[in-house]
């Protein structure tokens, strides 16, 4: 799993050095609050992830991301680890209060449940929305709301399930 992060982390980087300049690279650390259709317990967990943004006009940025989250189940000895590999974009569109952005993530999660419900490898459609400010000197802090739709390598394998988590993040910027 470390070597799919950091070559998704590599490829960003890489194809983000074509791009024109502004370009940033975001990486922040988060709380996990969700829910899954596993059982009906809900969950916690820590996340980290790194995205690399580009500017297409003055109020939207572009590119993609990856992440990772280590999630433990309440009441259960089970955990969820997904790593999403997604194309995210940003909205400024407040003039008076430019820190102030929206975000839509989209893409594709990896992962694996083990503990007393059910354990095996998973994967499916990410998706999130979710609003943020950033500072001028860099910081930033952001919340998203994020689905993953799973197919899995279990017993109910040829079932759907989702995974819903809510994120509250803290990051730096750096300029590329």
């Amino acid at each position: 799993m470390k070597k799919l992060v950091l070559a998704t982390l590599a490829i960003a980087v890489m194809a983000g050095s074509a791009f024109a300049q502004g370009a940033e690279m975001k990486v922040k650390v988060g709380l996990d609050s969700g829910v899954s259709d596993f059982e009906s317990s809900g969950t916690h967990g820590v996340c980290a992830s790194a995205e690399f943004v580009f500017p297409v006009d003055s109020m939207v940025k572009i590119g993609p991301g990856v992440g990772i989250s280590f999630i433990q189940v309440y009441n259960s000895n089970s955990t969820i680890n997904f790593v999403p590999i997604y194309g995210t974009i940003e909205i400024s569109p407040i003039k008076s209060a430019p820190g102030v952005f929206f975000k839509g993530n989209i893409g594709f999660s990896v992962g694996d449940v083990s503990g007393s419900f059910e354990s095996g490898s998973y994967g499916g459609i990410y998706y999130g929305l979710g609003a943020g400010y950033e500072f001028p000197f860099g910081l930033f802090f952001d919340a998203l709301y994020s689905w993953t739709t799973m197919n899995g390598t279990s017993s109910w394998s040829g079932n759907f399930t989702t995974f819903k988590k809510f994120t509250i993040s803290a990051g730096y910027k750096f300029a590329i």
